[in-house]
């Protein structure tokens, strides 16, 4: 019977449905190695990645003849790092999970792309998983990879009970609710509310305070607070930077999972694969009359802004929580293995 081991840096309560679901889909027994992560940021966040991964080399006996999943890609990328550069004997199968490269510009970025390109094209990795199938042909450009390299599974996240989080008097305000840091356009939800009547709340610890009188940025709104936030907005709305790259999935499920209307500005990737436009969100062009159309339906309409949320909640919880994603990616583990 074939071993698999999880690298994961989150915690076991968010792992749990998840490595039920490879379970059942490698038909195999797994074993979950820690290393929270992910409430680190900066440097250190980057430290962990490589000392995590150093540790991984430098114990052949503990991995050899397993097949490594790195549910944080950058605990992969640093361990095909490292296998190059020491030109180690390949000892293990190594599997990169929800892998995202966005090109950065000057010469961090050049440093970057190199990096990546460096680690990624090593003989070290087996695999790499994407969260949007739109992707694989891009990065196999990329990075000369062929396109077999890639495989494609959904993200997931925890479910939550939408009731526990209604607050009547935030309801009230009637306020439109964005969130996220990754590749968010919050210049054009800005310019997008200017002059209208409506609130728009944007939690980002990394947005400026914004002069518009009706919009609201909340720099340390996390946790519960933060989906209290969500569930009781009027919709959560999604406007993206560039439009090729995949991010903001987990936040996407989370307004789901919430039972919150979505508004999400067309993109390669998210809009597609997770989304049914009219069905279970709203797909916009990224037009501020386009993105004012679909607001001003669900203000209109508000039986079939319900309709929406029901059904992006029932979405969610058919394919897109943790346990599902755990049966995508055991699939995909699996596939490789006979590949």
């Amino acid at each position: 019977m074939a071993e698999y081991i999880l690298l994961i840096d989150s915690n076991y309560e968010e792992a749990e449905g998840f490595v039920r679901g490879l379970k059942e889909a490698t038909a195999s027994p797994w074993e979950v190695e820690l290393y929270p992560n992910n409430t680190t940021y900066g440097l250190r966040r980057y430290l962990k990645f490589f000392t995590v991964a150093l540790h991984v080399v430098t114990h052949p006996a503990r991995y050899s003849g397993k097949t490594l999943l790195c549910w944080q890609q950058f605990y992969g990328i640093a361990i095909a790092f490292f296998c190059r550069l020491f030109h180690l004997k390949k000892r293990f199968r190594l599997v990169i999970m929800t892998f995202i490269y966005k090109p950065r510009s000057g010469f961090a970025g050049r440093l970057f792309e190199r990096f990546v390109r460096y680690s990624v094209t090593s003989d070290a990795v087996d695999r790499i998983l994407l969260t949007t199938r739109a992707e694989a042909p891009r990065y196999a450009e990329t990075f000369g990879l062929p396109l077999s390299r890639f495989g494609f599974a959904h993200c997931g996240s925890i479910p939550h009970d939408p009731a526990a989080y209604d607050d009547p008097a935030l309801k009230a305000q009637g306020y439109y609710f964005a969130t996220g840091r990754s590749n968010r356009d919050y210049d054009f939800l800005i310019r997008a509310f200017r002059g209208r009547p409506e609130t728009l709340c944007i939690a980002c610890d990394v947005l400026a305070p914004c002069p518009e009188p009706n919009i609201q940025v909340e720099q340390n709104l996390f946790g519960e607070a933060m989906l209290r936030r969500m569930r009781n907005a009027r919709a959560v709305l999604f406007a993206f930077e560039n439009d090729q790259v995949a991010s903001g999935q987990l936040t996407f499920l989370t307004a789901m999972d919430l039972g919150v209307p979505v508004i999400v500005t067309q993109t390669q990737g998210l809009t597609d694969d997770y989304l049914t436009d009219g069905v279970t969100g709203l797909v916009v062009p990224k037009e501020e009359a386009a993105l004012h159309e679909a607001m001003d339906r669900l203000a209109a309409d508000p039986a079939f802004a319900a309709r929406l949320s029901a059904n992006a909640e029932q979405a969610f919880r058919t394919r897109f929580t943790y346990y599902h994603a755990g049966k995508e990616v055991g699939a995909q583990v699996s596939e490789s293995e006979v590949a």
